[in-house]
């Protein structure tokens, strides 16, 4: 078979750059090893970031939360893109950006969180600083021991089960070619591109998006080309539909910490809490461990949270890198191979980093925010 640019990963990035490149008439054809959406992009809890991570600013510091800084630029963008997801998807995706707010237990927490608020402002990411009567009156869901918030107008939520079958939908809609359950064992640099070596035959191609997640360094390799992808162990709790009570994307100054409320009434628990890998055959397992952690900072937060029951916690991997910043464009060395990876916050920063990598397969200039970071 052969196609101008073939895309391995069925995840929010890969769907939405054959998306992307679809509706520019590329002829596009993507290749998923599983099923699509099966991996980090729908079994994460569907928050949208605009700030830099505060557990990650606490744990490196000043300096790397400086080095972050301009990838605050494309999650801003992407944060726009959201906003007309559902316009230009033409489907429910449960998008609502209501807001976040990072709020604080001390006043020790609450001057750490006004450090950070200062070094984002430098990158142009605006939040307003809450005094604990105004988080009262703003959230009153949330603990009066709570001293004080940080809030973030941007932030918000989306359903990650609705949005990559969306992408996928609307880019076979334009022509795009999608295969299901088609693993990648080699690829060989040719003449004028590269030739695919899987498990349903030969793909030949003149170039290739790398959106394979945490799959993407195994990717890379088979071209020469190294990149530092990681893929964590992380896991997801989620309650019984409740009442409307959690308005907003919730953090805590405290310790690892994102809270939301679907549509339909469950809580969304997580932050980046760890699970475990089954020694044996490799199989993620739940960390009863973290799932205690996680639900008591929770129910700190919100207190009305103990009354609810658990009903499910799931385990996935993330693909992540140690400085946190995007790996995208086109490989200096192996011409026509572009990487396309967003780590840790992939389903927030996965329509962006797709629309930058269509604009420079397609030759185009991006801007200072949307930038080559390869």
């Amino acid at each position: 078979m052969d196609t101008d640019v073939l895309v391995i990963g069925g995840g929010i990035s890969g769907c939405a750059l054959a998306y992307f490149l679809a509706t520019e008439g590329v002829e596009v054809s993507l290749v998923e090893k599983s099923d699509l959406n099966s991996q980090a992009s729908g079994a994460n809890s569907g928050s949208l970031h605009g700030q830099i991570p505060h557990d990650v600013f606490l744990e490196k510091g000043e300096q790397w939360a400086l080095n972050f800084g301009p990838t605050l630029g494309l999650m801003r963008e992407s944060l726009e893109l959201w906003r007309g997801m559902e316009d230009l998807l033409k489907a429910d995706l449960e998008v609502h950006l209501s807001g976040g707010l990072l709020v604080a237990s001390t006043e020790q927490e609450m001057e750490a969180v006004r450090t950070k608020v200062l070094i984002e402002e430098k990158f142009g990411v605006q939040a307003e600083i809450l005094s604990r009567v105004d988080l009262r009156q703003h959230a009153p869901y949330i603990s009066d021991r709570m001293v004080g918030a940080a809030f973030y107008p941007e932030e918000g939520k989306a359903n990650p089960l609705l949005v990559t079958p969306a992408f996928a939908d609307q880019s076979e809609r334009f022509g795009a070619r999608i295969m299901r359950r088609v693993e990648v064992k080699n690829i060989s640099v040719v003449r004028n591109g590269f030739q695919v070596d899987t498990t349903k035959g030969i793909i030949r191609c003149n170039r290739i998006g790398n959106c394979a997640g945490v799959d993407a360094a195994r990717i890379s390799a088979m071209v020469g080309v190294n990149i530092p992808i990681i893929g964590d162990p992380i896991q997801v709790n989620v309650t019984e539909p409740i009442a409307p009570l959690v308005e907003h994307l919730v953090y805590s100054a405290t310790d690892k910490l994102t809270l939301k409320q679907t549509r339909h009434g469950s809580c969304i628990i997580g932050g980046g809490w760890s699970s475990k890998i089954d020694p044996d055959t490799g199989n993620l397992r739940v960390s009863h461990d973290s799932v205690r952690k996680n639900l008591r900072i929770a129910t700190d937060t919100v207190p009305s949270l103990r009354q609810v029951a658990l009903v499910r916690t799931w385990p996935a991997r993330v693909n992540g890198t140690d400085d946190w910043q995007p790996i995208l464009g086109e490989d200096i060395v192996v011409r026509g191979f572009f990487t396309n990876a967003f780590p840790w916050m992939g389903f927030t920063g996965g329509p962006v980093s797709s629309r930058v990598t269509a604009d420079l397969m397609l030759g185009r200039r991006v801007d200072e925010h949307s930038r080559n970071f390869s």
